[in-house]
């Protein structure tokens, strides 16, 4: 499919990670015109006055959230091509963006090429996401993880913060609604850490939701 005059939206509150996606970007020949917007609240007024072909967001933005932008992009174009370029790898997040239907997810630490495929999938009305969150989606559905001997089972305290911990929630926040210490919240986690051998918090929660422990609402 032959496209022209492509024009592209790109939103990061981080001058030198803008720059730097902007160079990418000017070396992929479909796209003809770049716009970039360092605040949420400039992407805001952009959005507003102005439709381009391709929005590649940032989420975690100082004034106005990426998820804002997206809910705005999608009240003035629900068809809008939408990438987040994001450097969260938490299971809210993703649970989050999944909800959003944005056609396009891909991690800051993936490399150049992933950015060159999201943006030629989204322009053919397909989606993408980067191998990395691919992964951890694939996990959370289909994942499965070794047995646990009969003392690692989470006892019923520990599933309250395990499911606590996988909708996002922080250790003053779990401590307030379990009414309990957030030494006592942290005592818990690092149990479950060590209970389901997990390498970080994602990849306890994988593991709960492979088991069946939590569920994780899409």
């Amino acid at each position: 499919m032959e496209h022209t005059k492509t024009e592209i939206l790109l939103v990061d509150d981080h001058s030198l990670i803008l720059q730097g996606i902007r160079r990418i970007v000017e070396q992929i020949p479909c796209i003809s015109l770049i716009h970039t917007a360092t605040s949420g609240t400039e992407a805001s007024q952009m959005i507003k006055q102005y439709s381009y072909d391709i929005y590649m967001l940032d989420i975690d933005l100082p004034d106005i959230s990426g998820f804002e932008l997206v809910k705005q992009i999608r009240a003035k174009d629900e068809y809008a091509r939408i990438i987040v370029n994001t450097m969260h790898e938490e299971v809210w997040i993703l649970n989050k963006l999944i909800k959003c239907e944005v056609n396009s997810v891909i991690l800051k630490s993936s490399d150049e090429k992933a950015v060159e495929q999201a943006i030629n999938h989204v322009l053919n009305d397909k989606s993408y996401c980067c191998p990395r969150f691919e992964h951890i989606r694939r996990k959370l559905r289909y994942g499965v993880c070794a047995e646990l001997h009969e003392d690692d089972i989470p006892t019923k305290r520990e599933l309250e913060v395990l499911q606590a911990i996988s909708t996002g929630n922080s250790t003053p926040q779990i401590a307030s609604m379990l009414q309990i210490s957030e030494n006592t919240v942290e005592t818990f986690r690092k149990r479950l850490m060590l209970k389901f051998d997990a390498k970080n918090a994602i990849d306890m929660v994988v593991k709960a939701v492979a088991k069946g422990w939590i569920r994780i609402k899409y």
